[in-house]
């Protein structure tokens, strides 16, 4: 294995974290996701920091975890998972770039959407819960407005991941293991 560091990217739902996990243990590299080191320093979950403190905070606890990550890796191998939206903040993109080579792991937008979907809750109220901060904000009245939203934003994220990957991988909506093995090909 050419590559020390894999650093997964993509949208919000596309299997960085179960990819990312599979792939370590496959080829006996440590796992690390950045949400999960997010909450740790937090105490709280990224979308509670994200609503109870704003995006300029989640943002500067994605910068720091992403900052520390890369000082600290040495000569440790390992698959790092990263946030749907790290392509919205270039600090921490620079930190993690120095570390390794960025894999964009490219999926049908759809399933994205409706990996997130499939958990919004509707309250007596009317009104939406467990919807990603970035879309609660723009007040969505419909499930059909919060598809639109996804669909908008990650079009655009997708621009940007394509721009600052190293390799893409196109997920097929197939098995772990076959995915795993487009992504281990693409590595190698």
């Amino acid at each position: 294995m050419a590559i020390k560091v894999i650093i997964l990217l993509g949208l919000k739902h596309s299997g960085k974290s179960t990819l990312g996990k599979t792939m370590a243990s496959k080829l006996g590299y440590e796992f690390v996701d950045t949400d999960a080191l997010i909450e740790e320093a937090a105490g709280i979950s990224v979308r509670d920091l994200y609503n109870q403190k704003g995006a300029a905070a989640f943002l500067e606890a994605e910068e720091n975890i992403c900052k520390e990550l890369a000082e600290n890796i040495g000569d440790r191998k390992m698959v790092i998972s990263t946030g749907g939206g790290i392509c919205d903040n270039p600090p921490a993109l620079v930190h993690l770039k120095s570390a390794g080579d960025f894999i964009f792991l490219q999926n049908d937008l759809n399933i994205s959407i409706n990996r997130i979907v499939r958990k919004i809750d509707i309250g007596e109220d009317g009104k939406f819960t467990n919807v990603p901060a970035f879309i609660r904000s723009q007040n969505p009245q419909s499930i059909i407005d919060i598809k639109k939203m996804l669909r908008a934003k990650f079009e655009e994220r997708e621009e940007l991941y394509k721009k600052i990957s190293d390799k893409i991988v196109l997920l097929e909506d197939a098995s772990i293991e076959a995915n795993l093995s487009s992504l281990l090909d693409a590595v190698n």
